[in-house]
This record gives C-alpha cells, structure tokens and sequence, in this order.
C-alpha cells in the first residue's frame, strides 16, 4: 500500500509540475516590458508552485522511510513518465475543441 501512496504522491506532484511548465511556457513568450499586472501575478503564482514542487519531492523521499531508496527511484521514475503521457493526452483533449 505505501507503494501506491508514494506512486500517486508523486505523479500528482509531477503532473502539478508538468502543467506549470505548459503554462509558463504558452503563456510568457513576450518581451519583459510588456508584461501588465495580471501577468506578475501569474508569474508569481507559478513560482509559488514550482517552488513547492521542489520542496515537496525531498519531503516525499523522508516521508516514506521504509521503501528502499531504489524503489522510490523508481516509482519516481515510472511516475514521472506515467505523469508525461496524461498530462499529453489531457492537453491533446483540451486543444482538440
């Protein structure tokens, strides 16, 4: 069971992570200048999300002390790819209206 547990604490983790970065990426491809308030908001809320992304996963790795480090690795690693192929498919359905 806390194998599970860890699997779905780190694919939500990393799907979180994954649309961030979608985000980040659509949305600010303009000069810095140009950027209104709204937009420094969504730069700030972003930050506030990568930033917890990356204090989360070490927290997770402590969490789950009796896994061995090797199977954490590689549900991380399974996760990560599991997290890959949804958020594809779940964009892929969101821009196919």
């Amino acid at each position: 069971m806390k194998f599970i547990y860890f699997f779905l604490y780190s694919f939500f983790l990393h799907t979180v992570f994954q649309l961030a970065f979608f985000y980040a990426e659509d949305n600010f491809r303009k000069p810095l200048g140009g950027f209104s308030q709204p937009d420094m908001f969504r730069v700030l809320l972003i930050l506030v999300v990568l930033l917890s992304y990356f204090r989360l996963i070490p927290q997770l790795f402590d969490r789950f002390e009796e896994l061995s480090k090797r199977s954490k690795l590689g549900l991380t690693i399974l996760s990560f790819i599991v997290s890959t192929v949804c958020t594809g498919f779940l964009l892929a359905v969101y821009f196919e209206r």
